[in-house]
């Protein structure tokens, strides 16, 4: 909680400084590190978006994909997806009374994002996930899989249980003008998840916050 406690602290600052920066630009270009961005008022944004997370204090790395289209600079609207990358990590003993699992899965949804000074080289997003996803138990061993006259034709592993759920997940983050087709951006995010049942697994397994990292590109 404390590191999420001074990147909290940090954004804040961040904000500061862009309304200190918009108060004082005196040209309407978009600022970047390198060079000055366009005018658009109709962008887009295809976007890589990892992080970095807790179930239950277990540590889950997160892969994510995003894209959407950027409304006058301020207000995004898109599609953003995420599902868990270490596998090994997230082996769970007794599932059943006589297996392991490894939990596997994902979710995603529709992005809402709200951008305040976009044109400042350094700025402040507001984005939100709303959607549902999707967990499953699988088997560490593979198993022997009959066909119909009792031949074995087949080794694989076994799914214990699965589940969907819904998912919200609001967050904010300090983002930076790179160049005018990309942007840097890090910051925290709250996952909650409801309607989660899953063998022997508590139905807030999944809520915690999340750090982020991540790079857009495209059209700001």
């Amino acid at each position: 909680m404390k590191r999420f406690s001074l990147i909290f602290a940090l954004l804040l600052f961040v904000l500061y400084v862009s309304a200190q920066q918009e108060s004082t630009k005196p040209n309407d270009d978009m600022n970047t590190v390198f060079g000055k961005g366009g005018k658009a008022k109709i962008g887009w944004f295809v976007g890589i978006d990892p992080g970095f997370t807790q179930f239950d204090k277990r540590d889950v790395w997160l892969g994510g994909l995003s894209a959407g289209m950027i409304i006058n600079h301020n207000f995004t609207i898109g599609l953003s997806g995420r599902g868990w990358t270490n596998r090994n990590g997230m082996f769970y003993d007794n599932v059943t009374d006589t297996a392991g699992a490894y939990l596997e899965g994902g979710y995603g949804g529709l992005l809402l994002e709200y951008t305040l000074f976009p044109k400042s080289l350094i700025h402040v997003t507001f984005p939100v996930i709303i959607g549902a996803g999707g967990a499953t138990y699988v088997t560490e061993y593979e198993y022997e899989e009959w066909d119909e006259h009792g031949h074995e034709y087949d080794y694989c592993h076994k799914t214990l249980d699965s589940d969907a759920f819904f998912v919200i997940e609001p967050g904010v983050r300090a983002e930076v003008n790179i160049l005018k087709f990309m942007r840097l951006n890090a910051g925290i995010s709250y996952r909650y998840v409801g309607g989660l049942q899953l063998l022997n697994t508590s139905g807030d397994l999944m809520n915690n916050f999340t750090a982020n990292v991540g790079l857009k590109f495209g059209k700001f």
